[in-house]
């Protein structure tokens, strides 16, 4: 194998690790954003929105880095996110404890965004740069699931 065709790989790689975090980011931004319209709490409401906004600033640098590599970010999130919204909205009709149901959503999409950011660092060969923005967000997506499994035990 050439060394250019060593390098093409590598940046085929990183690309699909980074297209499999920008579909987690886009379906956690889908999943932030209709939360906020379920829920009846100004509080968590607002809440969600922030998240949602700090989403939308990640899934657009993370389709810039794709760009970058002479790609095409896939901007759409997946099929399974969309079956989880589908979910979130039924449960949280079915259920008196809506605040409960939904925050038990919210940990089970960012342990999926969580799994997937760890799936890309472990096993992508990701350029440095990327893994220290991945790293980031990571850190970032452990505090809200911490943050929503401490709002379920108050």
């Amino acid at each position: 194998m050439s060394m250019m065709e060593a390098l093409l790989e590598h940046f085929q790689k990183d690309t699909g690790e980074l297209q499999n975090v920008l579909t987690r980011y886009v379906d956690s931004l889908d999943g932030y954003l209709q939360a906020a319209q379920l829920i009846d709490h100004p509080g968590y409401s607002s809440a969600f929105l922030e998240i949602a906004e700090r989403r939308k600033s990640i899934v657009n640098a993370v389709s810039k880095l794709i760009a970058k590599q002479a790609e095409k970010p896939d901007g759409k999130g997946s099929v399974e996110a969309s079956l989880h919204r589908w979910w979130m909205t039924l449960r949280v009709a079915m259920t008196v404890e809506e605040l409960k149901a939904l925050l038990e959503e919210c940990i089970r999409g960012e342990s999926e965004l969580l799994r997937t950011l760890n799936s890309a660092m472990e096993h992508g060969e990701l350029h440095p740069q990327h893994y220290q923005l991945l790293a980031a967000v990571s850190a970032e997506v452990e505090m809200a699931i911490h943050t929503f499994k401490t709002a379920l035990s108050d």
